[in-house]
């Protein structure tokens, strides 16, 4: 099973960001895992992108580090026994690994890359539509991943509707 994977942090070309926010949503979209940390950024860490556009979107709930981790390897023990993390980005998933603190047996130590979806016609349209039809802000990690998931649901239907002419 596919986990749609996205987060939020403190800002792209930091040396060592950090990670504010992640969220998982699975394929079939029964079940999601969303979390902001209460602890290990301040908004002095975030870049100026971050401040505008990340932090006024934040929904929490806030967990602690060792709360987000535990709650989330719950979430993982409840999933299917083979999970792949699908993000756009490698930095997604070293925050996710980071986060369990080791990758559990039931999630591939790889990622499934979402990139070279982004610049198709069908994922592009329905990863906006999402953030349109149900005014979603973007960057948020919830709205985002669950837009990815749209997203991929379009690219293999058309993927589908292509292969079977």
């Amino acid at each position: 099973m596919l986990l749609f994977l996205d987060t939020e942090y403190t800002g792209l070309g930091q040396e060592a960001p950090r990670l504010i926010s992640l969220a998982l949503v699975a394929e079939d979209g029964s079940r999601e895992w969303y979390a902001e940390l209460a602890e290990g950024w301040t908004v002095d860490d975030c870049a100026e992108f971050v401040k505008r556009e990340v932090l006024p979107h934040l929904t929490g709930p806030r967990l602690t580090l060792a709360e987000a981790r535990a709650s989330l390897r719950d979430w993982m023990a409840s999933a299917p026994r083979r999970c792949v993390a699908a993000c756009d980005a490698a930095r997604d998933f070293q925050f996710l690994l980071e986060l369990l603190g080791e990758c559990p047996d039931n999630l591939e130590p790889t990622r499934f890359d979402l990139a070279p979806l982004i610049d198709t016609n069908a994922y592009h349209r329905a990863v906006e539509n999402y953030h349109v039809t149900y005014d979603r802000p973007w960057h948020h990690a919830l709205y985002d991943a669950r837009s990815y998931r749209l997203g991929w649901l379009a690219s293999q239907s058309d993927h589908m509707r292509r292969a079977s002419r």
